[in-house]
């Protein structure tokens, strides 16, 4: 039995799907044969005519959606015996994917457990119909299960399987994405996690964390394989406080590597910053999101005032570490005036690099029934954001055309207007242009100089930068992956 994830752009450095990695781990765990392979039609068509058994797996996001379901499809019409699954945040939120041509189940919510019982089912030859957190299709019937408990102890689970994308891109470890617990208990109206604690109500605690110990055994792996840099990218990494101050202790006694992590502002407090900086921190990413109250308040359900979010940024400015912010732009109810304002609460706040992305109002959310309420949905509304675009156009529809291309002509100038405050007079009349190549080239340099030299230490973000750059622009120096049979199992 070989379990098979095609990923999308599978040779770029930010292929890290942690989703992928812990499941593989436990799949590992029980003798199973785990691989990674580029979304490329052919390469797969091969390598599932090796096997007698394979289950195709695919890790969905909404952007991705579309790309995985339609080769997926192309796939199953070469090769009607392979059983097909997909998982993740789409497939949760969307398990009606289950009725797309060549889809044979849905994985929702944890995958874990789930996708060991299927595996172990269809090795054994016995069905898959009846497994919780599966929604199965069987001859055109939909079998839906309900949810299995939430894994209550986190450290049950293996340290992530890193390997598999090691081995299937030829990658080295220069920087790794790590999460040390799951959850979050706060309702913004623009993310599911709202539909996610209603999915597992009664359940077990959607808001779980991973012991020190259990985390610091994935860091000193990751550290004597060569990573430099860790990016934690848990929602809130300052939710406990006492388990901030354990960890910041020993991560600086037994890792002492650069890292990154994200916070809330009415979270930030001057003792944990304090912990945080003395552990190694290089960069805090904090949400403002909206500079308006009435949009951050009302429409995002950001319960902080503007007070709290310039607070927390001047702790962190005066703790010498790097400070991100992220924002939203074309919030439904909104306007460009009010876009300004969140320019200025980020001119107020200072960060070293304000990054800011149009809102993408995904079905099952708040800020999407907002946007319905408003009229503001397009008839294929769910297929324009399941296509990609990762907010850089609004898939909402507005009463002014023109106020809807300078708000996303803003986005492509946002970092550099915070950064430089006294251009904002000429940047008001340049977004009254039609969008062009000299907005676009604006905006990359701008991200992925915050990105590459900000948000990551230079002697980390310079090679990435490198090595991208050389994909984009030089002919053959694309690093395919390793053909299936080097990467073994």
């Amino acid at each position: 039995m070989l379990v098979l994830w095609p990923v999308h752009q599978l040779e770029m450095d930010h292929s890290q799907y942690l989703g992928i990695m812990t499941i593989s781990a436990v799949l590992k765990e029980h003798g199973i044969s785990t691989e990674v392979v580029p979304t490329d039609l052919e390469l797969i068509s091969k390598r599932v005519e090796r096997d007698d058994e394979v289950i195709l797996a695919y890790s969905t996001p909404s952007a991705l959606a579309t790309v995985y379901v339609e080769l997926n499809r192309q796939l199953k019409r070469r090769h009607p015996q392979v059983f097909s699954v997909f998982g993740g945040t789409h497939p949760t939120y969307f398990p009606k994917m289950v009725e797309e041509e060549g889809v044979d189940g849905v994985c929702v919510g944890e995958g874990e457990y789930p996708m060991l019982e299927l595996v172990m089912a269809r090795a054994a030859g016995e069905s898959v119909k009846s497994l919780e957190n599966w929604w199965i299709k069987d001859n055109g019937t939909i079998h839906r299960n309900a949810v299995r408990p939430l894994i209550e102890d986190l450290d049950e689970l293996p340290v992530p399987d890193r390997g598999i994308f090691r081995r299937a891109a030829d990658q080295s470890i220069s920087h790794a994405i790590v999460m040390t617990g799951r959850g979050c208990p706060y309702h913004c109206s623009y993310c599911y996690n709202h539909v996610y604690h209603k999915l597992y109500a009664g359940k077990g605690n959607v808001v779980r964390r991973r012991s020190v110990d259990h985390v610091m055994r994935e860091l000193r792996q990751l550290k004597e394989d060569g990573c430099g840099f860790i990016r934690f990218m848990d929602d809130l990494f300052i939710l406990l406080p006492e388990w901030v101050k354990e960890f910041s202790r020993r991560y600086r006694e037994e890792i002492g590597l650069p890292f990154t992590c994200l916070v809330r502002a009415n979270l930030v407090t001057e003792e944990i910053v304090r912990s945080l900086k003395e552990a190694g921190c290089h960069r805090i990413m904090m949400g403002i999101e909206a500079g308006n109250d009435r949009l951050r308040l009302e429409i995002l359900k950001r319960r902080m005032s503007s007070e709290q979010i310039l607070e927390a940024a001047r702790i962190i400015r005066g703790a010498k570490i790097k400070l991100v912010t992220a924002n939203i732009l074309a919030i439904p109810g909104g306007t460009i005036d009010e876009d300004w304002e969140t320019v200025d609460l980020n001119i107020r706040a200072r960060p070293n690099y304000a990054s800011a992305a149009i809102l993408q109002a995904f079905p099952g959310t708040e800020i999407h029934e907002i946007a319905e309420d408003l009229g503001l949905l397009e008839d294929d509304h769910l297929e324009r954001v399941s296509q990609g675009g990762f907010g850089f156009t609004t898939a909402l529809k507005g009463n002014d055309a023109g106020e809807i291309r300078q708000i996303e002509n803003l986005h492509k100038f946002f970092p550099l207007v915070v950064w430089f405050p006294w251009l904002k007079p000429v940047i008001r009349l340049l977004i009254k242009l039609p969008p062009n190549r000299f907005f676009e080239l604006m905006y990359m340099t701008c991200i992925n100089f915050g990105t590459h030299f900000i948000s990551i230490p230079p002697a980390i973000g310079g090679p990435l930068l490198w090595r991208k750059l050389k994909r984009r622009f030089l002919p053959g120096s694309r690093r395919s992956a390793k053909p299936a049979e080097a990467a073994g199992a």
